[in-house]
């Protein structure tokens, strides 16, 4: 299963901070997986060649998230906090990113729950990001 470990992924405590994420990433691969009652209602899986996808952190403290390579751009604030990552403007409540190094990657992972019609959808997405 693509999301073995999530829950001790999650866990893992590391010392992140925004100065290491300085520079250009390639995203690698996205997945995204809903469950509702512990069951997998959805996944998606994307595989990203080279330069298709890029996050560009700045100095300034604002990612520059290039798609369809290079055709469409568009620049967010960013900020760590611990390890934990939020892009774009903030909002109460926002959910932020749990930053991961693993090796020459850096993986991104979010879990948001919402109530649809009644029912209880949880949604993780993962980003595998690798340095350029």
């Amino acid at each position: 299963m693509v999301f073995q470990g999530f829950t001790s992924y999650c866990q893992i405590s590391n010392n992140a901070n925004y100065s290491s994420l300085i520079g250009v990433w390639n995203v690698l691969s996205k997945v995204e997986v809903k469950k509702s009652g512990g069951q997998i209602i959805d996944q998606e899986k994307e595989l990203y060649k080279p330069d298709e996808k890029s996050f560009e952190f700045t100095s300034d403290g604002t990612v520059i998230i290039t798609q369809d390579f290079g055709k469409h751009s568009e620049k967010l604030p960013a900020r760590v906090e611990g390890k934990n990552l939020f892009i774009g403007k903030f909002k109460k409540n926002k959910i932020p990113y749990l930053i991961r190094y693993e090796g020459s990657e850096l993986k991104l992972a979010k879990t948001e729950t919402k109530v649809k019609k009644g029912q209880t959808i949880e949604q993780t997405e993962q980003v595998v990001l690798g340095k350029k």
